[in-house]
């Protein structure tokens, strides 16, 4: 399933269908308005007011659109929320969900306000001659409602933006982390243990390790004999030296008894 189509699967479908039939509406009314102003006769005045019949279709015209509009507002916050949502997003993606849809909420709602600031002035200009301002004071004061929520929302939707953009373009950090953990059991460090060089080397090079340990072994061994029998020899020649000299000298004390004994 594509990233269109399960968008798409997200939208509530009587969300979808109730936005779009206020927008119909509010088309239609607009369109009747207009043709309704064409009619002759309708920019006379109504008897005894200094409004006129277009006016006064105007403002009712207006009524109905500004109702749906406000009525609209949740369906449009909660379309636009399914269309920022994803299943698998991170935390600033669901925030920038979250404020998208708080946004388009009041500036649908600033917009029924402009709506009806231009609608009505038609009917209650006139009969207020001499303080238009007062009318164009209050619709002032209640169109900073929606436009102190609407920054308000955006202001808090600048970080999480940057993050998205951030991961656009620089890759996630996710994807990062992942990265270097992948990276890291390759690496082996400069004095790392002989027994682990030993268990990563292949098979071939154990045997080849194990017939030079071998040979070490069978060398020093040879040393050790050679060296333990040429201290044995020695020792032998030593002994057979010593009693040579024992027997030197008891036939010199023969010798010598004997002399005595013949004088």
């Amino acid at each position: 399933m594509t990233e269109t189509e399960s968008t798409t699967d997200a939208f509530d479908r009587d969300a979808v269908r109730s936005a779009s039939r206020v927008a119909i509406a509010a088309l239609a009314l607009v369109g009747v308005s207009y043709l309704f102003t064409l009619l002759p006769g309708v920019d006379r005045l109504v008897p005894l007011t200094p409004v006129t019949f277009a006016a006064v279709a105007s403002a009712v015209v207006t009524a109905a659109v500004v109702a749906l509009l406000l009525y609209a507002a949740p369906k449009v916050a909660s379309l636009t929320r399914a269309a920022l949502h994803r299943t698998d997003a991170a935390i600033h993606v669901e925030r920038i969900a979250e404020n998208g849809g708080a946004m388009a909420h009041w500036l649908v709602v600033l917009a029924a306000v402009l709506v009806a600031h231009r609608g009505f002035a038609g009917v209650v200009v006139p009969l207020i001659d001499g303080f238009a301002w007062a009318y164009d004071a209050a619709f002032l004061v209640a169109s900073f409602v929606p436009l102190v929520f609407v920054v308000a929302r955006l202001t808090v939707t600048v970080d999480p933006l940057s993050e998205v953009v951030a991961d656009r373009v620089a890759g996630s950090e996710s994807a990062d982390e992942t990265d270097h953990d992948a990276a890291a059991p390759d690496a082996q460090p400069a004095g790392g243990d002989p027994d682990d060089s030993a268990a990563a080397s292949p098979p071939g090079d154990d045997e080849s390790l194990a017939g030079s340990v071998d040979d070490r072994w069978s060398a020093a061994g040879g040393e050790k004999s050679g060296t333990t029998g040429d201290a044995t020899d020695d020792a032998t020649g030593g002994d057979a030296t010593d009693r040579d000299a024992t027997d030197r000298d008891a036939t010199d004390r023969d010798a010598t008894d004997r002399d005595a004994a013949g004088s």
